[in-house]
């Protein structure tokens, strides 16, 4: 894939969808920023309320170049970024969502920890969740995810926890160039209908996989929590609710029913070791290929009961599931399948 060369310092990567509601409050943080980007480039996936016009008039008067170029087909979130990202000029490429609001020493704050340190390839940040109404909920991004304690304790994030987790949220990062020409073209296995990867979390892994990728533990900006947001934030008896639910599925489920997303998950992390075993990052390819391998044991509901518990416990042991919270709720899905289809084996239903 052939991408403009990186002629300015520093980028921001807009993907909108009608967005118009919360827009200009984004738009008006970028343009507040310490430090300002040298451009705005945003990929529109056929706006239908105005997000174009919207747009249109900002650049008119923005303190930076404005770029804007509208789709002729939808293109869907993750193709939406790819496009933009691969129009960006600059060394340093920070991603921005429609609907969120920018702090103002956000880009300088991510930007400088790329320009402290050459082998840093990302850096990305807690947030605030803010309301419909802009209001501050009290909480903050990390706090919702279950992966704040995760990233609390790790200044740098190995590949091995991107390949495990979704740790990271697009708006918060700024990646460097190189990254960015590791990561593109986004592979088709991230489209994977079982279990899609969103362009945050390839991004993320790749960024790991071929540098350093560093946590910066405080909020950068305010993350707008609303029902139309496309990928949202479960909170509170909601985070129960999602526990509940991939719990019942475990007992009354199909027990090869998530086949599927393991096969679909492995495929992705094996596209990952590809793009960066080319690159020379030999040992963290072959991390990658090890959880993929992870994946595909787990997928793999055909064997007999006690062979399959054993490789349960095993992956517990040698840390394949992770530690967390999510890595004792697979260990306990597992099991929970693995009794289910004992069950269907010997009952028949």
């Amino acid at each position: 894939m052939r991408y403009p060369a990186a002629t300015v310092e520093t980028s921001v990567a807009l993907a909108t969808f009608d967005g118009a509601r919360w827009l200009r409050s984004l738009l008006d943080s970028i343009a507040e920023q310490e430090v300002l980007p040298d451009e705005l480039v945003v990929q529109d996936d056929g706006s239908t309320d105005g997000t174009v016009d919207l747009l249109e008039a900002f650049a008119d008067d923005a303190p930076f170049e404005v770029s804007i170029e509208v789709n002729d087909r939808r293109r869907g979130s993750t193709d939406n970024f790819a496009a933009a990202i691969g129009r960006c000029r600059g060394r340093y490429i920070a991603l921005a969502d429609q609907d969120d609001v920018w702090y103002p020493a956000k880009l300088a704050r991510l930007v400088g920890e790329l320009q402290s340190d050459p082998t840093v390839t990302m850096a990305f940040s807690d947030a605030d969740l803010i309301g419909e109404d802009g209001r501050h909920l009290g909480r903050r991004l990390w706090d919702t995810r279950l992966v704040g304690r995760t990233l609390r304790r790790r200044a740098v994030v190995a590949e091995e926890l991107f390949a495990k987790r979704a740790l990271t949220t697009g708006c918060t990062m700024v990646l460097r160039r190189r990254a960015v020409a590791a990561a593109l073209p986004f592979p088709p296995e991230l489209a994977a209908p079982d279990a899609p990867m969103r362009h945050d979390r390839w991004l993320s892994l790749v960024s790991a996989a071929v540098g350093t990728v560093r946590a910066l533990p405080e909020p950068l900006l305010g993350f707008r929590v609303h029902p139309q947001q496309e990928t949202g934030v479960l909170m509170g008896a909601q985070l129960g609710s999602a526990f509940g639910r991939s719990g019942a599925s475990a007992v009354t489920g199909r027990p090869d029913a998530v086949a599927p997303a393991h096969l679909a998950r492995a495929a992705q992390l094996e596209a990952a070791a590809d793009r960066v075993d080319d690159l020379g990052a030999f040992e963290e390819a072959a991390t990658l290929r090890t959880v993929a391998d992870h994946h595909r044991l787990r997928a793999h509901t055909g064997d007999h009961f006690t062979d399959r518990v054993q490789s349960i416990v095993s992956g517990f042991r040698s840390g394949a599931y992770g530690r967390d919270r999510f890595g004792m709720a697979a260990v306990a899905g597992d099991l929970a399948r693995a009794v289910r289809q004992l069950t269907v084996r010997e009952n028949g239903t």
